[in-house]
């Protein structure tokens, strides 16, 4: 398994996080605005679709929408109500909460999705700030761990694009360990989650060729 680290605006301390950074395989997206402009096609969950989840119930453990599976061991899923008695993030709408859960999220992609992006939260007091791990595992093999975090409170976006590919992705913001009683406990948030497909490489192709075709004939008319 391959580890980025991202803090804040720094990757291990060293390099400066831009809206878009290659790594190996694949690519990653502190602007959902630059993730969204790679992408040939694409789907967002916001929840608002979804019913709420009774705050004083035991959870749930998975929800599912628009094809995408959200799971949590401990059946400790919720869908926020913005007029509900708990409610950590005021003014985002509707968005899908584990509350002190036990384990990581795992996400469940349908086939053939090669991008996922989310406004992420978490880390509720008495922690600092959000500290979150995604962790990336490709259909054909490969797992890659992005470490990244941000303000409590407030959602920070993260995305990731590959060129093979994603099975599923493990979102944490606390432990290991986990599935101890007392022990860290999880309060994975999501919101506005985007999936899709980057364009096919032979796509960029015919732009690049496009690209150099355009360039020499201006060239040529220049003379």
């Amino acid at each position: 398994m391959k580890i980025t680290t991202l803090n804040g605006l720094v990757v291990a301390g060293l390099l400066a996080v831009t809206a878009q950074t290659a790594f190996c395989q694949g690519t990653f997206y502190t602007s959902r605005s630059a993730f969204e402009a790679a992408l040939s096609s694409s789907t967002t969950i916001t929840f608002e679709e979804l019913p709420p989840t009774d705050w004083q119930g035991s959870g749930l453990p998975s929800v599912t929408a628009s094809g995408v599976t959200f799971t949590g061991p401990w059946a400790r899923l919720f869908i926020t109500d913005p007029s509900g008695v708990l409610y950590p993030i005021p003014g985002s709408g509707k968005y899908l909460w584990q509350w002190d859960g036990g384990y990581p999220v795992s996400i469940l992609l349908p086939a053939g999705v090669t991008a996922f992006g989310a406004d992420f939260s978490g880390g509720i007091v008495p922690s600092s700030s959000l500290n979150a791990t995604l962790t990336v595992n490709l259909a054909g093999g490969g797992s890659y761990a992005y470490n990244f975090s941000g303000p409590l409170d407030s959602w920070t976006f993260f995305g990731v694009t590959f060129a093979e590919p994603i099975a599923n992705l493990v979102y944490r913001d606390a432990g290991p360990p986990d599935g101890v009683i007392g022990g860290p406990l999880h309060e994975e948030m999501l919101d506005n989650v985007t999936f899709g497909a980057i364009p096919e490489p032979s796509v960029l192709g015919l732009f690049a060729l496009g690209g150099m075709f355009l360039g020499w004939r201006l060239r040529r008319w220049g003379k």
